[in-house]
């Protein structure tokens, strides 16, 4: 990857091109993939804190596990608590909900200083040394804990913004995790194109990322003022996705993880309406609320370009969520 970064424009140019042909894809999404797994390389083997990340979400189920397909143009990544000065176990302490509240904007802060002050300097020097054109970082203003990075772009698409971001937080869990090899799509087409065409990332486990999906689900299943966030639709094709695959089986076999899953959130994100102690087998639900639905489907039909392959309707992704809804309740009473 690394001297794919240092080609011309002009052979890029023509890489991204001709393999987003081959694929049925935008040009620019191909040349946003490259620079995705490239950043990964960069950050997980490269950066001198490489061992304290996990890569998460829904990249890593596209990139690491080809268990979606979708094009995730944000990379979710877990920052080891302890290099932030905390033991292993000193988050799970127990608190009260204000002074829980109180501890998560202490280490969200530590957070973001350590991201502006030395994780952005250092991949900064790393792409100046390894990127023969000029890169942007920033730290986004409304979220600072996200890095920002303007890649040297040749294609342009309405849906397809020329930056990656980094987000970053500590008040994650990243266990269970493995190895996983991911490579941009163009190597994928032109393998002796690249001296290096993978790397491996250390990801949190497929098995946890269902379980995670399947909790915000719940959580949207009960919101109280009917507001879907932007880009929520997401969730919803993922799980349904990965309700499809042997990953479900295996998730199910697994129900301590679901509850480990459960209980992080109702400690480290309590929501008194987000009814966390009912994401059980037996309660939870995952189906959207009919308010909410339509709002979930348009959503959902702004990400068609973004989408490979065969295309689930929304409709189809809401009948084949409440078959799993029935069967975790079947399972549950069994249990």
């Amino acid at each position: 990857m690394y001297q794919i970064a240092n080609e011309s424009a002009t052979n890029r140019r023509m890489l991204f091109g001709n393999a987003a042909f081959n694929m049925g894809i935008s040009d620019a999404i191909m040349e946003k993939d490259f620079w995705v797994c490239f950043f990964l390389d960069v950050l997980f083997h490269q950066s001198q804190d490489a061992t304290r990340f996990c890569f998460k979400g829904g990249t890593s189920l596209s990139k690491g596990y080809h268990a979606i397909r979708r094009f995730s143009e944000d990379i979710d990544l877990i920052l080891d608590w302890r290099l932030l000065g905390y033991s292993r176990d000193e988050p799970y302490d127990k608190r009260t909900n204000t002074q829980q509240e109180a501890f998560n904007d202490v280490v969200n802060g530590k957070t973001e200083e350590y991201l502006a002050t030395s994780l952005m300097p250092n991949l900064k020097s790393l792409t100046e040394k390894y990127v023969g054109e000029p890169v942007r970082f920033y730290i986004e203003e409304n979220d600072r804990q996200t890095i920002c990075i303007v890649y040297p772009h040749l294609f342009r698409d309405s849906y397809v913004i020329p930056e990656i971001r980094l987000e970053i937080g500590a008040l994650a869990a990243w266990t269970p995790f493995t190895d996983t090899t991911i490579q941009p799509y163009a190597a994928e087409r032109y393998p002796r194109q690249f001296k290096q065409a993978g790397t491996v990332i250390r990801t949190v486990q497929v098995k946890r990322t269902f379980w995670e999906k399947a909790v915000i689900l719940h959580k949207e299943a009960h919101r109280v003022n009917g507001k879907v966030p932007e880009r929520y639709a997401r969730h919803y094709y993922d799980l349904y996705m990965l309700s499809q695959t042997p990953t479900m089986d295996e998730a199910l076999a697994d129900v301590e993880l679901l509850n480990t899953v459960a209980s992080f959130n109702q400690k480290f994100y309590h929501s008194s309406w987000a009814q966390y102690d009912e994401a059980t087998l037996e309660k939870i639900k995952l189906v959207p609320m009919a308010e909410t639905r339509a709002r979930l489907a348009e959503d959902y039909h702004r990400m068609q370009d973004v989408l490979f392959g065969d295309k689930p309707s929304f409709d189809m992704i809401v009948l084949g969520l409440g078959k799993l809804e029935s069967e975790m309740h079947r399972l549950g009473a069994m249990t």
